[in-house]
This record gives C-alpha cells, structure tokens and sequence, in this order.
C-alpha cells in the first residue's frame, strides 16, 4: 500500500511539474510582449518627439499567440453555456465558441494590461488529490506596487496541458462567464443567436 502511494505521489508531482512549466512559459511569454511594447513605444517617443501609446492591437495579436495552444477555449465555452449546451445547434455552439475566444482573449489581455506585471511566481504547490490528468497551478503576480493571484484549473489534452479555468484573486472567470450567459439567454427570451450577436458586440 505504501508503494502504491508513493508511486501515485510521483506520478502526480510529475504531472504538476509538466503543467506548471506550461503556465510558466506562457507568463514569461505575455511578460516579454509587454516590455517589448512599453520599450518600442519609449523608442518610438523619443524618435518622433511625442507620446507615443503602447500599441494595444499588436499586444492582442500577440496574446492570441502565446494562449492559443494553452487554454482550452472550446471547453470553456462550453462550461459558460452550461445548459443551454444541449439545446444549442452545433452551429451556434461553434459560433459562440469563436465569439467567447476572443472576448476571453480581450478581457485577459486587457487585464494583463492593466496589471502592469512586473514579475511573477510558480507557487510550488502539487496536490496529492488530484486527479489523473487534472492539476491546478497557482501563481503569484507581481504587479502595480502589489501581488495578485491566479489559479488555474488544467486538463491533460492530446496536445498537451491546457487551461480550462482561471479564478483571479477570488473572481471565478469560469463562473462569471456563465452568469453572464444564462443572464444574457433570459434578457433575450431564450434566444442563443441574439445572446452569440450581444457576446460579439456588447455595445
């Protein structure tokens, strides 16, 4: 029994190293997109004599990069759209999917952003109730004078380990997002076309 503990003990500290080192990668990866933005708008400052904004689109662009093959965005979708799931189309599930990529794209960039991260750290911190195939990584962020923390709930996929869920500070974005859906659906009268057109234009 205590080496088949032990075994399960290895098995999932591997697990965790493997996952962490995802989220890792991509942290240094969004840390980097944001120097080398605030850098060429200093350059760009100095060279044309004037303030120069930091090129939020290209920012963007770059996200999408590094998150695409990290956070599983169709599962997500799916998560927000809860039960409504099952009455959807597999048009509009592949409609929303897309409409809530980009939306999660803008709303993680645009916080990262704001945030102004000026370092970050892996909290060493495997579970030993994890289940296969499943761990969850804490980080801590270093940023505006202050720390902040994201956990992020992962899944093993074929490509890889990849973000199903991310809770900043206490905020369930999982969660928040399902709200809103179910909000959306009964503002609109049970309408999932009008609910996918107000997630990809909610002005």
């Amino acid at each position: 029994m205590a080496w088949f503990a032990l075994c399960v003990a290895t098995v999932q500290a591997a697990e965790w190293d493997d996952a962490s080192k995802v989220i890792e990668r991509s942290t240094r990866a969004m840390v980097v997109l944001l120097e080398n933005g605030r850098l060429e708008a200093a350059l760009s400052t100095e060279a044309e004599g004037e303030a120069v904004k930091f090129d939020e689109a290209q920012l963007f662009l770059g996200m999408e990069g590094v998150l695409a093959g990290v956070i599983d965005f169709n599962s997500i979708a799916k998560g927000v759209m809860a039960k409504y799931y099952r009455q959807a189309s597999q048009q509009q599930i592949e409609e929303f999917s897309i409409a809530f990529k980009q939306s999660l794209l803008n709303t993680y960039a645009g916080a990262v952003l704001a945030f102004r991260i000026n370092d970050f750290e892996i909290q060493a911190n495997p579970s030993s109730k994890a289940k296969p195939g499943r761990q969850n990584v804490w980080v801590k962020i270093y940023a505006n004078g202050a720390a902040y923390d994201l956990h992020y709930a992962m899944k093993k996929r074929k490509q890889g380990w990849m973000v199903t869920n991310v809770t900043l500070d206490g905020i369930n974005l999982g969660l928040a997002f399902r709200q809103q859906f179910a909000s959306e659906m009964a503002q609109n009268k049970g309408s999932i076309d009008d609910v996918i057109a107000f997630w990809n234009d909610p002005s």
